[in-house]
Parts: structure tokens; C-alpha cells; sequence
């Protein structure tokens, strides 16, 4: 099939558009989810993660998509981030620990992102082992649903930067500098030119808004540029998944956010001086 025909097969039809449109909504969404309440952005960030595992499967050796079902197992680790995010102490340890004050978490962890990692690799071999035998293509299924799945997670560190003590400024920082970022990333061959301006533009939008929050404006402008260049990375990841746009679709449009997840709870947690 040529490339014309499998461009066409992509969802929308628009492979060139519909990837920073869906990119822009959901960083849109984070900052409204943001607004409404943490489970609400719990809710949120397990959208961006079911999003992205609607990524279709790579071929195997006989050039049919490998059986990788992904959305049960990032559900589930994806639901067990949220928990031990949201509520750090059903990790505590067990009777006859003792938790100190010091050792408390109230200000967001991705403590759950390692915790969720063994329940994602668990349920990817249930579901390969449901397989009726001989089970071809095992470990490239494996591996897509382990690394897919793997990507999703990253998406947590919004849901940790939420509830952070800076959690709304640092959510709407990054949700400005995504949209900046990704919006430069479609300038073709002037993309690394455009990347200067956009991560430019970004560091005034951190210097603003931390000012107007009261924080340190250098820290903002700083923290607003990493978080730039954590999308650039995800963006180009997204561009680089699988050779047409048919096949990548759902990883270019939610890859930016997910890599940005973790930079952006540093970059909340180094804002308020932490």
C-alpha cells in the first residue's frame, strides 16, 4: 500500500493537523481538570494515558499487527498512579513501621509511577498468556504494550504537580508552553529556528506568571524553558514511533504531554523552593 493510501487510512484523515489539534485540547483539558478538583485531573491525566494506548501495534513477522492489547494494563497501572499520588499514605509500610513527620508526602510524588510499573508488566503477560498457543510475536507485544505503557505513566507527574504547592501555576505553565511548543514543532524545515522562539517565548510566559504568583521570576522562566524542551522531546519522539502517520498518530499527539509529566513536577516542586 502506498503512502498516499496509508496516509489517507489515518484517523480524521488529517495526519498533518489532527496531532498538536488533540495535543492542544488535552493540555487544554489538564488545565480545566486542573481547576475542578485533583480527582478530576486524576480522571484527566488517565484520559491522555487511554489516548495513548489506542496507538496501534506494530507489525509482526508476518506483517499483521502483533496481539498487544494496551488499554487494560495502562488502566490499571494508570489508576494505581493515581492512587498512590493522590493518597501517598497506602504505601506507608507495613504494622510496625513508623512514619515520621519528615517522612511525610504533601506535596505530590511520582512514587506511584514505580509502583505502577510492576502491575503494568504483570497485566501485559496476563494478557499475552490469554493467548491461545503458540502465541507468535510474544515479545514484541510484550515490549510495545511495556513501553507504550511506560510513556503513558510519565503523563502522572501533572497529576503530581497538581498537588503540589504550586500545582495550578505550574499545570497552566506547562499547559501554555506545550501549546506554544507544539504549535512551532509544525514549522517543518524551519522546525529548530522555531523551537528557539517558542522556548523563548516560554520563559517569558514562566517569568510572567511567576511574578504574578510571587515566585522567584528567574525560577519560573527556567522551570517554563525545561519543560519546553521535555515537549520538543516528546514531539520528536511522537514523529519517530512507526514510519506513517496512520500508525503513530496517538503517540505524536500525546507523547509531548507525557514526557513533560515528570519536568513538570520538578520544575513545580523547585518553584515553591522545595
Amino acid at each position: 500500500m502506498s503512502r498516499v493510501r496509508e496516509e489517507a487510512r489515518s484517523p480524521l484523515g488529517l495526519t498533518a493537523i489532527a496531532p498538536p489539534v488533540v495535543t492542544c485540547a488535552l493540555a487544554g483539558l489538564l488545565v480545566l481538570a486542573d481547576l475542578a478538583g485533583t480527582v478530576v485531573m486524576a480522571a484527566a491525566v488517565l484520559l491522555v494515558q487511554l489516548v495513548l494506548a489506542a496507538s496501534p501495534s506494530p507489525a509482526g513477522r508476518t506483517r499483521a499487527p502483533v496481539h498487544a492489547p494496551k488499554a487494560l494494563p495502562i488502566a490499571l497501572s494508570g489508576l494505581v498512579a493515581a492512587v498512590v499520588t493522590l493518597a501517598p499514605s497506602v504505601v506507608a509500610g507495613a504494622e510496625g513501621t513508623v512514619a515520621t513527620a519528615a517522612a511525610s508526602v504533601d506535596s505530590g510524588s511520582l512514587a506511584g509511577v514505580g509502583i505502577a510499573l510492576p502491575v503494568l508488566v504483570l497485566a501485559a503477560l496476563l494478557g499475552q498468556l490469554r493467548r491461545p498457543a503458540p502465541r507468535p510475536d510474544v515479545v514484541p507485544a510484550l515490549g510495545e504494550v511495556v513501553v507504550t505503557g511506560t510513556v503513558a505513566l510519565m503523563a502522572t507527574g501533572w497529576l503530581a504537580a497538581a498537588v503540589s504547592p504550586v500545582g495550578r501555576p505550574a499545570v497552566v505553565v506547562a499547559a501554555v508552553v506545550t501549546v506554544i511548543v507544539v504549535v512551532a514543532d509544525r514549522a517543518g524545515r524551519m522546525r529548530p529556528v522555531a523551537h528557539v522562539w517558542a522556548l523563548a517565548l516560554s520563559a517569558l510566559s514562566g517569568i510572567v506568571l511567576a511574578s504574578l504568583e510571587g515566585a522567584d521570576a528567574v525560577v519560573g522562566g527556567v522551570a517554563a524553558v525545561a519543560i519546553g524542551g521535555a515537549v520538543i522531546a516528546g514531539s520528536s519522539v511522537g514523529r519517530r514511533w512507526r514510519p506513517l502517520p496512520p500508525s503513530r498518530w496517538a503517540v505524536e499527539a500525546t507523547a509531548p504531554i507525557a514526557l513533560a509529566g515528570p519536568v513538570v513536577f520538578v520544575a513545580a516542586l523547585i518553584w515553591a523552593g522545595i
